[in-house]
């Protein structure tokens, strides 16, 4: 069985019948381990979901009873959070809370699995996905619960799911990456230590890459590496267009403190490995792995679940040092 919960990575996953045994196993781990489980999905999708738990030999329906299984309709839940088409950040902190606070009553931990990003992508309502996406970031500052979301796999009509509770804890003592995009940083005052990382996960949208950038210079801003700002700035532009160009696919921007140096990464749902080619004199695109290249110490591209991580390391600088 897939292993969830803190300090997982990402995982991305067609919302096909695999995609359904995917939450599946997610809902059933969490039972297995006396959770209590959220599902916020549309009506046919939750009926979906019971079937593979029937399968897997768990009964939802007992669970339920047992007030270990809440269920809510994503569209029914989602109506009541738009105010003039735009999601009304109030009602869901008050709302979604009410969820979570009345699943933990019993003492249990919680997870949940919620559609609606997906929801308002497929209705063309970008900047709404992108603002709930950040609305569920801060409910988990709030509480402690692990969150798998639906998220829009791009264009197309299908749905990928993507394991976001990493987003929010890779390190319980540094939490830089919890606001909506555009929203003022919460970076000051992180400490730099070794094994301390941060994230956050972005949808595939172009808004995307400038803040995937500023989050990248928050952060190291506020580790008190103004030095490397400006060339990292440049290689998470760079590798989170790569990952919008060419993955289609929510991404996560990863900043991590490493014994040796700092290493940014992205990962994306494309497995196919990160191809470096030789573009011609006329070209206007193409060159961003070998900016990448010149700007770092290192760099690479390495599998991960459901797809890859290209990453870049540059050598710390004196704590406090300017850039240029």
């Amino acid at each position: 069985m897939t292993a969830w919960g803190r300090g997982h990575g990402v995982s991305f996953y067609t919302l096909d019948s695999e995609g359904f045994r995917t939450v599946a196993r997610f809902v059933a781990d969490g039972w297995d381990q006396d959770e209590c489980v959220v599902v916020v999905a549309t009506a046919p999708h939750r009926a979906a979901l019971d079937t593979f738990l029937r399968d897997l030999g768990y009964d939802p329906a007992a669970r339920a009873a047992a007030g270990r299984y809440l269920t809510l309709d994503a569209q029914e839940t989602l109506g009541e959070l738009l105010v003039d088409g735009h999601v009304d950040s109030d009602r869901f902190m008050r709302g979604l809370s009410e969820v979570v606070v009345e699943a933990t009553e019993a003492g249990r931990p919680v997870r949940a699995f919620g559609e609606m990003v997906a929801l308002l992508w497929q209705n063309g309502q970008i900047d709404e996905a992108i603002e709930l996406e950040g609305l569920w970031d801060l409910l988990l500052r709030v509480h402690d619960f692990s969150l798998l979301c639906a998220y829009p796999a791009g264009p197309s009509d299908g749905v990928e799911l993507v394991d976001v509770r990493r987003v929010c804890d890779l390190h319980t003592d540094l939490h830089t990456d919890l606001l909506p995009i555009g929203a003022p940083s919460s970076t000051e005052g992180a400490r730099l230590t070794v094994g301390h990382a941060c994230s956050r996960v972005y949808l595939p949208t172009g808004a995307s890459v400038p803040a995937a950038r500023h989050f990248v210079v928050d952060v190291l801003r506020a580790w008190g590496q103004e030095a490397l700002t400006a060339d990292a700035a440049l290689i998470a532009s760079e590798l989170a267009t790569n990952a919008l160009t060419h993955a289609a696919s929510p991404f996560r921007v990863v900043v991590d403190r490493q014994r040796d140096g700092l290493r940014i990464g992205v990962e994306d749902a494309a497995e196919a490995p990160l191809e470096r080619r030789a573009p011609s004199t006329d070209d206007i695109s193409g060159r961003g792995v070998d900016i990448v290249a010149a700007l770092s110490e290192r760099w690479g591209s390495s599998p991960v679940p459901g797809g890859k991580v290209v990453w870049a390391e540059l050598r710390l600088a004196p704590v406090g040092s300017r850039a240029g």
